[in-house]
């Protein structure tokens, strides 16, 4: 039996490197473009198909992952954008959970985190972690459940990574992924096509799943946001426990259309509450008192997701801090 089913409520980055593993190839540079297609998931949730997407040249032509439901399939190319049934609005995808497993989540190992000791400043140290609370990256959603079910999943964020590196060593990744959001923006059709089903263009978030793994990946990102002001852009972000990140923020300031949130390290932990960035979030069980914002979005029987709450704090409202009640 898999990892994930014997123990759901852990992340399991080492079986998500197995995935990894699997990748077998290159990327093409240059993003590519396909209709934009909206249809109906799981309990009458929207699937978002087309969009940008990025070409993948196999190093072996027979290059295939195995479906959950044990099909070869050919692996030719990523879409760019994920979009999350909860979140209606689309998403950039890394690999999640520390470097060794493939992720880009440095501050992903409680070690790491506890070695870097500054961090203890804005956050009450993990060595003083009740013990019924749990280091919240081993939790992450990002490495279990779907993300580790399917090895489309894994095989489409290390074909975006590599994607990433390439653009960024081109000085290309700012242009295209502005074009590639804007894409969304620019139709009149998409836009009316998306919001059929709830689900806004005028929203982002950068990383469902990974983090900022360099500073001039950040960087990028900054410009991106500055390039498209009637975007709202959600970031939330583990790097604030190293010194150094701090002061990469601080000396690249977010741009004022980016919610740039630092993550509390521990459930039952305050929101951080770093200088130069948006409130922060953590994880409750239960609400807590204002001025924290207590995520609607998984309350009441209604569809879980910010469309159904009709929520966009964590965009929009950086003063916030948020409880993503344990759930």
């Amino acid at each position: 039996m898999e990892p994930y089913l014997e123990n759901p409520q852990l992340a399991n980055f080492e079986s998500l490197k197995r995935n990894r593993d699997l990748f077998d190839g290159d990327v093409v540079p240059q993003i590519k473009y396909a209709r934009v297609t909206v249809g109906e998931g799981d309990a009458g949730s929207a699937t978002i198909g087309g969009g940008p997407y990025i070409e993948i040249v196999a190093s072996n032509p027979a290059f295939r992952y195995t479906t959950a439901e044990g099909r070869q399939v050919p692996f030719g190319k990523s879409t760019l954008f994920t979009w999350t049934s909860k979140m209606s609005c689309p998403s950039f995808s890394l690999p999640a959970g520390p470097a060794r497993t493939g992720g880009t989540c440095p501050a992903a190992l409680a070690a790491a985190v506890e070695k870097e000791g500054t961090y203890a400043e804005f956050h009450p140290p993990l060595s003083e972690m009740p013990e019924d609370e749990i280091f919240i990256c081993d939790t992450c959603y990002a490495g279990k459940g779907r993300y580790l079910m399917y090895k489309s999943m894994s095989l489409g964020q290390v074909a975006k990574l590599e994607w990433v590196k390439k653009t960024l060593r081109a000085g290309t990744f700012v242009r295209q992924m502005t074009e590639a959001i804007a894409s969304l923006l620019n139709d009149p059709d998409v836009e009316e096509l998306l919001a059929s089903k709830l689900v806004s263009n005028r929203f982002f978030r950068i990383h469902d799943s990974g983090d900022f793994y360099a500073p001039e990946y950040y960087r990028a990102w900054t410009e991106v946001c500055r390039n498209l002001p009637k975007v709202m852009f959600w970031a939330p972000t583990r790097m604030w426990v190293y010194r150094a990140w701090r002061e990469v923020f601080q000396n690249y300031p977010p741009p004022k259309n980016l919610a740039l949130r630092p993550s509390a390290l521990f459930t039952s932990a305050p929101p951080p509450q770093i200088p130069g960035m948006a409130a922060g979030t953590t994880s409750v069980e239960g609400k807590m008192k204002k001025p924290v914002k207590n995520c609607p979005a998984y309350e009441g029987d209604a569809e879980h997701s910010c469309a159904a709450a009709r929520c966009r704090t964590c965009w929009a409202e950086k003063h916030k801090p948020v409880n993503y009640m344990t759930h």
